[in-house]
């Protein structure tokens, strides 16, 4: 495979992997806002009727009545979050990261043996090879 082959399919390994996470968040955001809409009309109801039965039922006063609510949508709101950011990484995202992933170490050693080549049968190549073979007749040359 050639070095613009290697980088192109890196580069659409990467747009697939960033708009398979846009949907993703995008529906989370969506999620969330429709999630706090009816939350807070659901609130605002639960609120009403929570103090009723408190206050007319347990006999618990203002102040208790105060803290069961408040208690009360601490934990809707924990649970509301722990919901909404609870969606996992498609497999379609893990396959787009391991195709990237692929291609652009592909693409480095590629670049590497290019550049290896390059080098070695540019100048400084033949000064390396007539170094090295220099180097050589030194090392078996008869005294």
């Amino acid at each position: 495979m050639k070095i613009a082959e290697y980088g192109k399919a890196a580069v659409d390994a990467e747009v697939m992997l960033l708009k398979k996470k846009s949907v993703r968040i995008t529906k989370q955001v969506v999620l969330c806002l429709v999630g706090a809409l009816f939350g807070l009309f659901t609130l605002i109801s639960i609120h009403a009727v929570l103090a009723a039965l408190c206050w007319n039922i347990l006999q618990t006063g203002a102040l208790g009545t105060a803290l069961i609510i408040l208690v009360f949508d601490i934990v809707c709101m924990l649970l509301l979050f722990l919901c909404a950011f609870k969606q996992r990484v498609s497999t379609e995202e893990i396959e787009a990261k391991i195709i990237r992933n692929y291609n652009l170490k592909e693409l480095r050693n590629s670049l590497a043996i290019t550049a290896l080549i390059g080098t070695l049968s540019g100048p400084l190549g033949s000064y390396l090879r007539g170094f090295f073979w220099q180097f050589i007749k030194k090392i078996f040359k008869r005294n």
